[in-house]
This record gives structure tokens, sequence and C-alpha cells, in this order.
């Protein structure tokens, strides 16, 4: 890659003229995961934006559905949470009610989700959704997303698969080529350019379409006869990154798919250790796996002590010791291995983890395994607490719920 990158540093990089790696990378890309046609813009986030926006230009509808704990880019109207009748609400400041009041927001994997589809299938002009969410690669519904895209096809709704994280990292035709589901549209990014910023919008001929008016022949009377939105940028479809494209889908289809399963079987291996050491010292967390991502989980139920509920303070501490010990991991999001990552640096990841929480159990952060569980009784965290047991038999402290009169919830103290 960095040969390619430098032999099209030589020639040249202008960005006006359309780039003859353009039509080379899109027929490798479409080749590996099984679209009509690709589009190249700079990031995922634009890639969302107009795989959005074809959907609706063909659909000629506006409201899109989403799930919660779903990451789609930072586009306005994808920053969205709901509330409890789906409606889509600005999840940031600066982002306008407006911009998400078009968003349905549903529960991924709940089938209630596929009965809502099909009742405002009228209204919907795209269902977008991340496979496995990087949040929470634990959850992997495949039935549901065989069901969805049933439904989807059935009621004339665009199915966009988000694979920007997903794609080319699960398999080399991504999370459709894992379940066996094909979308209408897809969006990429990451992974194929190799450390170079790119987005790529694939999907079938109908909805890609909508960019350029669809083919035509030059020297006859044919002309593009679909109509079409706009999408364009300064640096889509950038020769070095092109370059660098081009390398990446060449090296992938040469390492074929043991590429993929090498790198998924190591997390698997590594995620599989950490939390069994986890467990056995009776300690809060565990990472979630999918493929080459890992996410950690703080739970507050498995607390062996009060402090240890707190996600963000017992976070922090955990990771700090980590990057003291070699290892950085950004707090609360999900980790990634890669090609570059050999199986002694697993065992330096697995050895720093575990001298961590040994640490921590040293210093009072959390109770060894064997140590018995304790709360002092005189000094409740909360006026009006109550002491009492969790679902364990484990000591804890709990308070009124100010949404369910009547029932108490247990108290996270850090």
């Amino acid at each position: 890659m960095v040969q390619a990158i430098k032999a099209q540093l030589e020639d040249g990089f202008e960005i006006g003229p359309q780039h003859h790696l353009a039509g080379v990378v899109a027929e490798k890309f479409c080749a590996m995961v099984g679209h009509d046609r690709a589009a190249f813009c700079n990031t995922g986030s634009e890639a969302v934006l107009g795989a959005i926006r074809m959907a609706r230009t063909l659909t000629g509808k506006s409201k899109v559905v989403m799930f919660g704990g779903a990451y789609h880019g930072i586009n306005d109207e994808v920053i969205a949470r709901g509330t409890a009748a789906g409606l889509g609400l600005p999840a940031a400041a600066g982002i306008p009610a407006a911009h998400t009041s078009n968003i349905v927001m549903l529960e991924y994997g709940d089938p209630a989700a596929l009965e809502r589809i099909r009742t405002e299938a009228d209204e919907l002009a795209a269902v977008i959704v991340e496979p496995v969410q990087s949040r929470k690669p634990e959850l992997q519904p495949r039935d549901f997303l065989h069901a969805l895209r049933t439904l989807t096809r059935a009621e004339g709704i665009a199915l966009i698969i988000d694979e920007v994280v997903c794609g080319f990292r699960v398999a080399q035709g991504g999370a459709q080529e894992w379940f066996g589901v094909r979308a209408d549209i897809a969006t990429y990014g990451k992974v194929v350019g190799g450390g170079l910023p790119i987005g790529v919008i694939a999907g079938n001929r109908e909805y890609m379409d909508t960019l350029d008016g669809g083919a035509w022949q030059y020297g006859d009377d044919s002309v593009p006869e679909v109509g079409v939105t706009y999408f364009a940028g300064t640096f889509v479809r950038h020769p070095l990154v092109l370059a660098a494209a081009n390398a990446s889908l060449d090296f992938m289809k040469q390492q074929g798919p043991a590429l993929q399963h090498t790198v998924n079987q190591r997390t698997a291996r590594l995620a599989h250790d950490m939390n069994a050491f986890a467990e056995s010292a009776g300690v809060p967390v565990s990472f979630g796996q999918f493929a080459s991502v890992m996410k950690p989980h703080w739970h507050a139920e498995r607390a062996p002590v009060e402090r240890a509920a707190s996600e963000p303070a017992l976070g922090d501490l955990l990771f700090a010791h980590m990057r003291l010990r070699g290892v950085h991991i950004y707090d609360g999001r999900p980790c990634f291995l890669t090609i570059a990552h050999s199986e002694d640096d697993c065992a330096f990841v697995l050895d720093a983890f575990q001298e961590s929480i040994h640490e921590l159990q040293r210093g009072g952060f959390f109770v060894a395994a064997d140590e018995p569980l304790s709360i002092d009784a005189t000094r409740p965290p909360v006026q009006g607490a109550r002491l009492g047991r969790d679902q364990h038999g484990n000591p804890a402290w709990f308070q009124p719920d100010p949404l369910r009169p009547g029932k108490f919830q247990r108290i996270a103290v850090s």
C-alpha cells in the first residue's frame, strides 16, 4: 500500500477529472461485496447521507427507521435518540429537532419493530441497520435481519445495511455475506481505504442510478433516463485514496477468506480469556465480541462492592492502569484487532488486563473473589436509601424508582 500511494503521489493527484482508477476500484469492490455498482466519497458519514438521499429519491417517501444503539456517523439526522413512542429526537447539542423529525427509532432485534415497520410502510423510504452494533457486538440477530429483509422487500422500503464497521472485517463480503442477507444499498469505509479516508456506497442498480441517471452509450441516441439526486464533493474519488483502496482490495483478494478468519479467531480467544479471568476474579466486567470487535461492559448487578456499579469511574481506573502497562483502550468504546496484532500482542494485552485487575483489588476498588462482601449499614449513599440484597444475594443499597411507583432501583455508588 505504501508503494502504491508513493507511485500515485509521483504520478500526480489532480482532483478535477475522473481518475482512471475509479472504474478499476469500483469493479474490484463490487466483485468482492456482490453489489451492482459502487460510488465513492470521503467518509462513512457521507456514504450514509448519500444512501438515505438515494432511498428517498427512488421511493418518494421521507421517513427512515433507525435502531437504538446503532451508530451511523455525524450527520444531524442520524445523531438521534428515541422516545418511548419511537419519535426521533436530537441526541446532541446544536441539532435542530426538525432535522430528526423523519427518524423513527425502534429496538434492534425486537419483533415488535417489524410490526411497526409494517404498519408505517407507506411512509417509510428506508430502514437503515448496523447489522452488528459496534457498541453491542454480542447482539447478532440473524433471524431478525432475515425477517427485516423479507418485510422491506415486500413493502417497497429500501434496506440500507451500514457496513462501515463490519464491511471487510467479518468476511470479505462483509456482514451481508456472514448473515446471508443482501441490502438494496450498503455503506462502507475504514478498512478498504487502508488508513486513508474513504466512504463507499454500493447497491442495486435501480438505487445507484439515482446518482448519475443510469447507463447510456456514447455514440448513439441513448441518454440517462433515471431521475437523479445531488451527491458530490471536491475530494471524492481522490487519486491517492483510490490507489490505496486498489492495493487494499488486491491484498484482501490475494489473502482470501483466511485473512478475516485468522483475525476473528484471535479476537474470540482474547475475549474468552479476558472474560474467563474477570469471572474467576469476581470483577463485574465482560467483553462482548463479534469478528475482530470487542466492547467492554460493566455489570452493576454483578458488582461485588458498592463502588463497582459505576462504569465511568471504574473504566477510567482500569484503562488508566492498562495504559501504564502499554495497552491503550478507548474507555467505554469498541476495541479492534487487526492483522498487525500477533499472538504475542494478545498475550501482552491479557497480561496487562490481569495485572491491572489485581492492582485494583489490592487498592480496594474491587474485592478479590475469595474475600467476603460487606457494606457499612451506617453510611447510606443518599438520604432515604435502604439496605437490601441484589439478585445474587450480595448486599446493596436501593432507593425508590421515580419511574415505577412502589418499586426500588439499585443505587450505583462510585
